[in-house]
């Protein structure tokens, strides 16, 4: 079997991870199916191959900022100089792991006994295994598609000029609409007389939206570099994650109460690159728990509509912002 659906290829993938991780060998049948270096589909070589480069570069992320730091301690049957050239490779983009490199070496499996060692280390959950999958699946996707992005085609945030808003029950207040929800609250966030952010709260969950004007600087991928470097250099426990908005901030940070009490409070930092903007969401109270399931905040996340083309703030890169309509 060499063509493969996404569906199929994900559960094969999902397959071979839980066969390696558990007893560090792959039914032949699976691998005969699996091996295949088909780079112009999705198959489950390639959204293995996915995964080890969103663990390696979350860990790059976090600090461990060279290839012999980032690698694998130990992986089982494969030497320690190619293991070291293999997290080199693998540090590139999906589309620089070409064929040629993938032979020899490169065979399933030393990708799922590399995987299979990054995840130990990582004391993956079997949920958090089952998001990186999906995640991989999605980077794969976007990869075959070229420059074609997942966010604008099947998901947002949303640009303005992506979606058909005029059948949407949207909240607008000027540079974003975000979707109406029962029960939901609206408060304005504002400095110097302008509406800079908002927070919208849901039960026992708050979260705050705020959109820039992009540029080199602010970028997702940047910023969230910088909140990571911030948030640990004041004490917080800071992981990046795998989740359905992408790659994603979760951290333990202390915190003050009205009171004067010192806490520790769990938060969650979700962003997105649009065209010509970057939405960035703080997910606090009983969404952002380590334990939470609650889809709320990511389902308005992902609802939401940037309007990129909205005057700035005087705060220079903000999108400006308008209270709703009462």
């Amino acid at each position: 079997m060499s063509d493969y659906g996404g569906e199929t290829a994900e559960v094969r993938a999902a397959e071979i991870v839980r066969m390696f991780t558990e007893g560090g060998v792959i039914d032949s049948n699976i691998l005969t199916e699996s091996e295949g270096d088909r780079w112009d589909r999705l198959t489950p070589k390639r959204i293995l191959t996915a995964v080890i480069q969103i663990v390696l570069r979350t860990r790059w992320e976090n600090g461990l900022s060279t290839v012999s730091q980032a690698a694998p301690r130990f992986v089982k049957s494969i030497p320690r100089d190619d293991v070291l050239s293999m997290t080199e490779m693998f540090l590139g983009g999906v589309s620089d792991v070409s064929d040629g490199q993938l032979s020899g070496y490169f065979t399933m499996p030393n990708v799922a006994g590399f995987l299979a060692a990054l995840l130990g280390e990582e004391s993956e959950s079997r949920e958090s295994v089952k998001s990186l999958l999906s995640v991989a699946v999605e980077v794969c996707r976007e990869s075959l598609q070229g420059d074609v992005i997942r966010r604008g085609l099947e998901s947002g945030p949303w640009d303005i000029g992506e979606i058909d808003v005029s059948n949407l029950d949207l909240i607008d207040m000027g540079g974003i609409r975000v979707p109406v929800s029962e029960g939901m609250s609206v408060l304005p966030i504002e400095a110097n007389g302008e509406m800079l952010a908002v927070t919208l709260v849901q039960g026992d969950t708050a979260l705050q939206l705020q959109a820039f004007r992009a540029n080199s600087n602010v970028l997702w991928d940047s910023i969230r570099a910088d909140m990571i470097s911030r948030m640990r250099a004041q004490g917080g426990k800071v992981k990046e994650w795998a989740d359905r908005a992408g790659l994603e901030i979760r951290a333990s940070v202390p915190a003050v109460t009205e009171s004067g009490e010192s806490v520790t409070m769990d938060v969650r930092v979700l962003g997105s690159d649009g065209p010509g903007w970057m939405l960035r969401a703080v997910v606090s109270g009983a969404g952002a728990a380590p334990e939470s399931g609650n889809s709320w905040a990511y389902e308005t996340f992902l609802a939401t509509v940037v309007v990129g083309s909205y005057p700035l703030s005087e705060m220079g890169d903000v999108i400006g912002l308008h209270p709703p309509a009462v």
